[in-house]
């Protein structure tokens, strides 16, 4: 699969897996003790081992989930800190298709 594919597919399948880390914070779900979330992540992974993007999410996933059940941080700084990077990494994916379509284009 050429490159520019393989990376759409996986901002896709970052963008609609379920739940990844887009908490609602009336619902209080904490995705870190959801065995069925943590199964999802880890076929992601090994499905594109060489897709950063998804490597650092699920890193920081891991990092999250260290250091609220450490207490060091609140499950809602958590959350909004996951929220704003998985918002950034699709933003740049997007702007990434943006060009990339425009170079088609030509």
């Amino acid at each position: 699969m050429n490159r520019c594919l393989t990376f759409w597919v996986s901002i896709f399948i970052i963008s609609f897996t379920s739940p990844m880390w887009t908490w609602a914070y009336a619902d209080e779900v904490n995705y870190c003790h959801d065995k069925e979330s943590w199964k999802e992540w880890d076929e992601l992974i090994k499905k594109h081992p060489h897709d950063m993007d998804i490597q650092m999410l699920h890193a920081v996933r891991i990092g999250f989930c260290k250091k609220i059940e450490d207490g060091s941080i609140t499950f809602e700084m958590a959350s909004e800190a996951f929220n704003h990077l998985h918002k950034t990494v699709l933003q740049r994916a997007q702007e990434q298709k943006e060009q990339w379509l425009k170079g088609k284009q030509l």
